[in-house]
C-alpha cells in the first residue's frame, strides 16, 4: 500500500515515527496449526461485536517480558537478553485458553482511536507460565535491566476494539504443550516477528 503523505513531516516524519516502535521482548508463541484455529475463533467471535480485524495468527503470542521498546536493540543488550534466556532452567508445560476477557484499559495503535484488547487467558491461573515470567524477571533484574510488575496474567491478544465483551468461557479450551519460549523483535507493519532465539523447556 502506497503511503500517504501529511503536512506534518510527510513520509519522513511516518517512518522516524516507526523507527522508534521496536519491540524486543521473551515471549510464548503457540503452535502454528492451534494459532490458525484461534484466529478462525475470534474472527466468528469478533463479527458478533462487529469487529472485523483480528490478530492474524502468526502474530499471537503469549507476552513475557519486554527487553527494549524504541529504537533497535544495542548489541550489548541483545547479548544481556541472550545470556537471561540461557540461564533459565524450567520443565515444559501445558497452557489451557478457556476464557474471552476485555483488559480494563484502552490503548492507542499507531494513531488509531483507543482501542479495548480482548484476550484469551486461563481460569486456572496458569502458574507454569507465572513462574517462569518470575524466573525471567528475576534473571533481568541480575543483569540490571528494567522489569515488570511481579506477576502477570498470561494471555493471548485475539483482536482490539471500541467496546468490551462480556466474559466468555470457552467450552474447548486452546491448549498446548509449552517447550520452548523466544526472544522476538516486531515492529508495525511485520507480518510475523523477527525469532532472534529459542530455549527449550525441559521434558
Amino acid at each position: 500500500m502506497e503511503m500517504q503523505l501529511d503536512f506534518f513531516g510527510g513520509k519522513a516524519a511516518v517512518e522516524e515515527a516507526r523507527a522508534l516502535d521496536h519491540r524486543y521482548y521473551f515471549t510464548l508463541i503457540p503452535p502454528p496449526a492451534l494459532a490458525q484455529k484461534m484466529e478462525r475463533g475470534a474472527r466468528m467471535l469478533a463479527l458478533r461485536h462487529g469487529v472485523r480485524k483480528v490478530v492474524r495468527a502468526e502474530r499471537q503470542h503469549v507476552s513475557l517480558h519486554i527487553v527494549e521498546k524504541g529504537r533497535e536493540i544495542a548489541g550489548d543488550l541483545l547479548d544481556d537478553a541472550l545470556e537471561i534466556g540461557n540461564a533459565i532452567r524450567r520443565p515444559g508445560f501445558e497452557l489451557a485458553f478457556d476464557m474471552v476477557r476485555t483488559f480494563g484499559a484502552k490503548r492507542s495503535l499507531g494513531g488509531v482511536s483507543a482501542q479495548y484488547p480482548v484476550v484469551l487467558t486461563c481460569s486456572n491461573g496458569a502458574r507454569d507460565a507465572k513462574a517462569l515470567y518470575a524466573d525471567i524477571r528475576q534473571q533481568m533484574q541480575r543483569f540490571g535491566l528494567s522489569v515488570g510488575p511481579q506477576s502477570m496474567e498470561p494471555h493471548l491478544t485475539i483482536w482490539y476494539g471500541p467496546g468490551k465483551v462480556p466474559d466468555l468461557i470457552l467450552r474447548r479450551p486452546f491448549r498446548w504443550p509449552v517447550r520452548s519460549f523466544w526472544l522476538v523483535h516486531t515492529l508495525p507493519g511485520m507480518r510475523r516477528p523477527e525469532y532472534l532465539a529459542e530455549w527449550p523447556l525441559s521434558r
